[in-house]
Protein backbone atom coordinates (compact mmCIF):
# COMPACT_ATOMS: atom_id res chain seq x y z
CA UNK A 1 0.00 0.00 0.00
CA UNK A 2 0.91 3.29 -0.84
CA UNK A 3 -0.15 7.00 0.75
CA UNK A 4 0.32 10.03 1.13
CA UNK A 5 -1.87 12.53 3.46
CA UNK A 6 -2.07 16.65 2.79
CA UNK A 7 1.10 16.16 0.45
CA UNK A 8 2.23 19.87 -0.91
CA UNK A 9 4.71 19.87 -3.77
CA UNK A 10 6.74 22.38 -5.92
CA UNK A 11 9.71 23.79 -6.99
CA UNK A 12 11.21 26.94 -5.92
CA UNK A 13 8.27 29.54 -6.34
CA UNK A 14 5.78 27.28 -8.06
CA UNK A 15 3.18 24.89 -6.74
CA UNK A 16 2.32 21.87 -8.09
CA UNK A 17 0.50 20.11 -5.83
CA UNK A 18 -1.39 21.75 -2.70
CA UNK A 19 -2.50 19.69 0.65
CA UNK A 20 -3.23 16.13 -1.51
CA UNK A 21 -4.10 13.26 0.05
CA UNK A 22 -4.67 9.78 -1.53
CA UNK A 23 -4.40 5.87 -0.38
CA UNK A 24 -3.44 3.40 -3.26
CA UNK A 25 -4.34 -0.38 -2.27
CA UNK A 26 -1.95 -3.70 -2.93
CA UNK A 27 -3.03 -4.94 -6.53
CA UNK A 28 -3.84 -1.90 -7.62
CA UNK A 29 -2.79 -0.01 -10.92
CA UNK A 30 -3.20 3.51 -11.03
CA UNK A 31 -3.24 5.84 -13.77
CA UNK A 32 -1.40 9.07 -13.52
CA UNK A 33 -2.43 12.02 -16.10
CA UNK A 34 -1.64 15.61 -16.29
CA UNK A 35 -0.55 17.56 -19.37
CA UNK A 36 3.44 18.01 -19.25
CA UNK A 37 4.70 20.35 -16.13
CA UNK A 38 1.72 19.85 -14.13
CA UNK A 39 4.10 17.44 -11.66
CA UNK A 40 3.50 13.96 -12.78
CA UNK A 41 7.26 12.94 -12.61
CA UNK A 42 7.83 15.36 -9.42
CA UNK A 43 5.24 13.86 -7.71
CA UNK A 44 6.21 9.75 -8.85
CA UNK A 45 10.31 11.10 -8.23
CA UNK A 46 8.64 12.54 -4.27
CA UNK A 47 7.03 9.24 -3.85
CA UNK A 48 9.60 6.96 -4.42
CA UNK A 49 11.84 9.09 -2.01
CA UNK A 50 14.53 10.93 -4.25
CA UNK A 51 14.62 14.65 -3.66
CA UNK A 52 14.68 17.72 -5.79
CA UNK A 53 11.62 19.01 -5.22
CA UNK A 54 9.95 21.00 -2.32
CA UNK A 55 7.27 19.06 -0.49
CA UNK A 56 5.93 19.20 2.88
CA UNK A 57 2.89 15.89 3.59
CA UNK A 58 3.28 12.45 4.41
CA UNK A 59 4.37 9.57 3.05
CA UNK A 60 4.47 6.18 3.31
CA UNK A 61 5.00 2.84 1.65
CA UNK A 62 3.94 -0.21 2.79
CA UNK A 63 3.92 1.04 6.08
CA UNK A 64 7.83 2.42 5.36
CA UNK A 65 7.93 6.99 5.91
CA UNK A 66 9.65 8.49 2.99
CA UNK A 67 12.19 9.54 5.40
CA UNK A 68 13.97 6.31 6.06
CA UNK A 69 15.71 6.12 2.91
CA UNK A 70 16.86 2.62 3.07
CA UNK A 71 14.29 0.95 3.78
CA UNK A 72 12.11 2.92 1.32
CA UNK A 73 14.56 1.60 -1.50
CA UNK A 74 13.58 -1.95 -0.92
CA UNK A 75 10.30 -1.14 -1.01
CA UNK A 76 9.60 0.89 -4.24
CA UNK A 77 10.89 1.51 -7.50
CA UNK A 78 10.90 4.22 -9.83
CA UNK A 79 11.82 3.88 -13.73
CA UNK A 80 11.91 6.67 -15.70
CA UNK A 81 10.75 6.95 -18.96
CA UNK A 82 14.04 8.28 -20.80
CA UNK A 83 16.31 5.24 -19.99
CA UNK A 84 18.54 7.46 -17.99
CA UNK A 85 18.81 4.80 -15.33
CA UNK A 86 20.79 2.51 -17.95
CA UNK A 87 24.65 2.25 -18.71
CA UNK A 88 25.64 2.81 -21.88
CA UNK A 89 28.58 0.61 -21.58
CA UNK A 90 26.87 -2.37 -20.13
CA UNK A 91 24.52 -5.31 -21.67
CA UNK A 92 20.71 -6.05 -21.22
CA UNK A 93 21.66 -9.12 -19.47
CA UNK A 94 24.21 -7.02 -16.51
CA UNK A 95 21.33 -4.75 -16.10
CA UNK A 96 18.49 -7.52 -15.11
CA UNK A 97 21.10 -9.45 -13.21
CA UNK A 98 21.95 -6.40 -11.12
CA UNK A 99 18.47 -5.50 -10.50
CA UNK A 100 17.72 -8.73 -9.53
CA UNK A 101 21.31 -8.65 -6.83
CA UNK A 102 20.75 -5.02 -5.83
CA UNK A 103 16.74 -5.99 -4.42
CA UNK A 104 17.52 -9.38 -3.18
CA UNK A 105 15.00 -10.42 -5.72
CA UNK A 106 13.59 -14.32 -6.28
CA UNK A 107 13.09 -13.29 -9.99
CA UNK A 108 14.86 -15.78 -12.55
CA UNK A 109 16.87 -13.61 -14.95
CA UNK A 110 15.33 -16.04 -18.04
CA UNK A 111 12.33 -15.97 -16.87
CA UNK A 112 12.23 -12.42 -16.44
CA UNK A 113 13.87 -11.74 -20.35
CA UNK A 114 11.33 -14.27 -22.01
CA UNK A 115 8.33 -12.62 -20.32
CA UNK A 116 9.43 -8.63 -21.50
CA UNK A 117 10.51 -9.72 -24.81
CA UNK A 118 14.48 -8.89 -24.07
CA UNK A 119 15.67 -12.61 -24.68
CA UNK A 120 16.59 -12.11 -28.08
CA UNK A 121 19.34 -8.98 -27.32
CA UNK A 122 20.82 -9.89 -23.99
CA UNK A 123 24.19 -9.92 -25.11
CA UNK A 124 23.79 -6.41 -26.66
CA UNK A 125 25.17 -3.22 -25.04
CA UNK A 126 22.98 -0.45 -24.14
CA UNK A 127 24.61 2.18 -26.43
CA UNK A 128 23.68 0.26 -29.30
CA UNK A 129 19.90 -0.32 -28.61
CA UNK A 130 17.02 1.46 -30.11
CA UNK A 131 14.96 3.67 -27.84
CA UNK A 132 12.24 0.90 -28.09
CA UNK A 133 14.69 -1.62 -26.82
CA UNK A 134 15.91 0.31 -24.14
CA UNK A 135 12.25 0.84 -22.97
CA UNK A 136 11.81 -2.67 -22.93
CA UNK A 137 14.88 -2.99 -20.82
CA UNK A 138 13.60 -0.34 -18.38
CA UNK A 139 11.14 -1.87 -17.55
CA UNK A 140 12.60 -5.31 -17.18
CA UNK A 141 14.50 -3.66 -14.71
CA UNK A 142 11.61 -2.54 -12.66
CA UNK A 143 9.95 -6.19 -13.12
CA UNK A 144 13.73 -7.75 -12.04
CA UNK A 145 13.71 -5.77 -8.89
CA UNK A 146 10.37 -7.96 -7.29
CA UNK A 147 9.67 -4.49 -5.63
CA UNK A 148 5.92 -4.27 -3.15
CA UNK A 149 5.67 -0.33 -5.34
CA UNK A 150 6.15 0.27 -8.81
CA UNK A 151 6.12 4.07 -10.09
CA UNK A 152 6.45 3.76 -13.96
CA UNK A 153 6.93 7.44 -15.83
CA UNK A 154 5.96 7.20 -19.20
CA UNK A 155 6.83 3.31 -19.75
CA UNK A 156 4.92 2.74 -22.42
CA UNK A 157 6.86 5.18 -24.45
CA UNK A 158 8.87 4.27 -27.64
CA UNK A 159 6.90 0.50 -27.64
CA UNK A 160 5.79 -0.77 -30.46
CA UNK A 161 1.90 -2.03 -30.01
CA UNK A 162 3.01 -5.54 -29.55
CA UNK A 163 4.91 -4.49 -26.77
CA UNK A 164 2.67 -1.88 -25.31
CA UNK A 165 0.12 -5.05 -25.30
CA UNK A 166 2.78 -7.34 -23.22
CA UNK A 167 3.94 -4.72 -21.16
CA UNK A 168 -0.15 -3.75 -20.22
CA UNK A 169 -0.46 -8.05 -19.63
CA UNK A 170 2.09 -8.08 -17.24
CA UNK A 171 1.22 -5.07 -15.04
CA UNK A 172 -2.41 -6.55 -14.44
CA UNK A 173 -0.65 -9.76 -13.99
CA UNK A 174 1.68 -7.99 -11.48
CA UNK A 175 -1.26 -6.28 -9.52
CA UNK A 176 -2.75 -9.80 -9.48
CA UNK A 177 0.15 -11.00 -7.36
CA UNK A 178 -0.52 -7.72 -5.07
CA UNK A 179 2.09 -4.80 -6.56
CA UNK A 180 0.54 -1.37 -6.06
CA UNK A 181 1.64 0.08 -9.56
CA UNK A 182 1.37 3.80 -10.35
CA UNK A 183 1.79 4.64 -14.12
CA UNK A 184 2.13 8.64 -15.67
CA UNK A 185 1.02 8.18 -19.24
CA UNK A 186 0.04 10.54 -22.18
CA UNK A 187 -0.98 7.57 -24.16
CA UNK A 188 -4.93 7.51 -22.77
CA UNK A 189 -6.58 4.55 -24.75
CA UNK A 190 -3.75 2.65 -22.93
CA UNK A 191 -4.32 4.33 -19.60
CA UNK A 192 -7.76 3.21 -19.51
CA UNK A 193 -7.28 -0.18 -20.52
CA UNK A 194 -4.66 -1.09 -18.02
CA UNK A 195 -5.82 1.11 -14.26
CA UNK A 196 -8.20 0.20 -11.64
CA UNK A 197 -8.23 3.93 -10.78
CA UNK A 198 -6.51 7.19 -13.12
CA UNK A 199 -5.49 9.92 -11.40
CA UNK A 200 -5.55 13.26 -12.53
CA UNK A 201 -3.60 16.32 -11.66
CA UNK A 202 -5.67 19.90 -12.17
CA UNK A 203 -5.27 23.17 -10.46
CA UNK A 204 -3.00 21.73 -7.69
CA UNK A 205 -5.23 19.29 -6.80
CA UNK A 206 -6.36 15.45 -7.30
CA UNK A 207 -9.28 14.63 -9.24
CA UNK A 208 -9.62 10.48 -9.03
CA UNK A 209 -11.71 8.65 -11.64
CA UNK A 210 -12.77 4.80 -11.77
CA UNK A 211 -11.54 3.23 -14.51
CA UNK A 212 -13.23 -0.09 -14.08
CA UNK A 213 -16.74 1.63 -14.06
CA UNK A 214 -18.60 0.75 -17.09
CA UNK A 215 -20.49 3.95 -17.42
CA UNK A 216 -17.79 6.12 -16.53
CA UNK A 217 -16.60 8.34 -18.60
CA UNK A 218 -13.19 7.48 -20.90
CA UNK A 219 -9.74 9.20 -19.98
CA UNK A 220 -9.77 11.49 -22.94
CA UNK A 221 -13.14 12.76 -22.21
CA UNK A 222 -11.64 13.89 -18.92
CA UNK A 223 -8.38 14.82 -20.06
CA UNK A 224 -10.35 17.28 -22.36
CA UNK A 225 -13.00 18.73 -20.15
CA UNK A 226 -9.98 19.14 -17.25
CA UNK A 227 -7.56 20.89 -19.72
CA UNK A 228 -9.31 22.46 -22.59
CA UNK A 229 -7.32 25.81 -21.53
CA UNK A 230 -4.39 24.56 -20.84
CA UNK A 231 -1.43 25.42 -22.90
Amino acid sequence: MLSFCHLTLGHGSVTLLEDASLTLERGEVVGLVAPNGFGKTTLLTTLAGMGGARARGKISVQGVPAHDGARLRATVFYAPGDASLLYPSCTVLDHVRMARSLWASPCSVEAVARTCGIDGFMRKRVRTLSQGMKQQLTLAVAYATNAPCLLLDEPMNALDPTNVQRNTAILRALARRGKTIVMSSHILENVDEVSDRIVFISDKSLIVADARSSGGERARDIYRRLYRNAS
